[in-house]
């Protein structure tokens, strides 16, 4: 079923994808789960410049192999615009504050304070993320989330600008994992979100059979009305790449890929860091992308700009003022 979207949303999809409308994106919004990445025995140590400085290196030696790069406010995104973020990729920023692995897990979403959806339209982004973990079997936390994904949505689209949900299931065992995956994705979906980052909605480890894993896709794609998208998870990359080819298949419409990337370059020095960027993490975006090309479904066979005419601009409503 074809949706319609708003113009401005529609334009902000098509700055983060590449021209046949699929999302090949890098993320680096890691913030504390970098820092121990950098220095796994004293993440403390992991100073404000060494976190600008590997994300500075990342994102420009990969910046022309991908059609948008997903940053955090603080070490990233505005860095990133002063050295010249090329005009044909698109920037998303997250929302939230939380970030994966801290300890204790926080589950209620928090977004950062001193900063909105307003403020990421302002700064001329293409999309605002919010991640959140989820359990369809945990009412509570449904009702919190939830809340929290509504008001977002109506944020951005008070602001025009399209919401990319990433629901991280918690409390799964391989049996139930898939369903949760699926679960949340749909509540998601309903709450009226744009986008879905979604996790491999299947147990690899407990499933290894691929046709498994190309059923499991299959039905997440028929479940939802959105367009979603593959995260990576910190997975190995040659195991991401079979992944993004099963998931494309089955309906995905690309890839937001973050640590299966660059993760192996964390540890080395700042000079062979580059190299590596440079070679080993090219190719792989490049090879993810390929895959991405051949097999993925393009947004745009899900979403079209609603229909306007010559007084468009007349109902078209204003920023509000915040």
């Amino acid at each position: 079923m074809v949706k319609s979207l708003s113009i401005g949303k529609f334009r902000a999809l098509q700055r983060a994808s590449t021209s046949d409308g699929i999302f090949s994106v890098l993320a680096i919004d890691h913030q504390d789960s970098l820092r121990r990445a950098l220095n796994p025995q004293s993440p403390n140590s992991i100073t404000d410049k060494d976190m600008v400085t590997f994300k500075s290196q990342v994102v420009t030696a990969l910046w022309d192999e991908v059609s948008g790069v997903l940053l955090d406010p603080v070490y990233g995104a505005p860095q990133i615009i002063e050295q010249g973020l090329p005009n044909q990729v698109g920037l998303l920023a997250e929302l939230e504050k939380a970030d994966y692995d801290m300890e204790p897990l926080p589950l209620a979403v928090d977004i950062r304070p001193q900063w909105s959806v307003g403020k990421i339209k302002r700064m001329g982004a293409d999309g605002v993320k919010l991640f959140y973990y989820y359990d369809p079997d945990n009412p509570d936390l449904c009702q919190q989330q939830d809340a929290t994904i509504a008001q977002a949505v109506a944020d951005c689209s008070a602001y025009d600008i399209p919401l990319y949900a990433e629901p991280i299931v918690t409390d799964t065992t391989p049996d139930d994992r898939q369903r949760k995956v699926i679960e949340s994705a749909v509540k998601s979906d309903q709450l009226g979100v744009d986008i879905l980052k979604l996790e491999f909605p299947i147990d690899i480890h407990a499933n290894p059979d691929h046709g498994r894993w190309q059923d499991a896709c299959e039905v997440l794609t028929k479940a939802v009305q959105a367009p979603w998208v593959l995260l990576s998870a910190g997975v190995d990359f040659e195991v991401f790449c079979q992944q993004v080819e099963i998931a494309c298949k089955a309906g995905a419409s690309g890839f937001i890929v973050g640590r299966a990337v660059w993760g192996d370059a964390c540890t080395l020095p700042i000079e062979e860091r580059q190299h590596w960027l440079a070679t080993i993490g090219q190719q792989r975006l490049k090879r993810l992308h390929d895959i991405a090309t051949k097999h993925a479904t393009s947004w745009t066979s899900i979403y079209q700009p609603k229909k306007v005419t010559t007084r468009w601009y007349a109902e078209y409503p204003d920023i509000p003022h915040s």
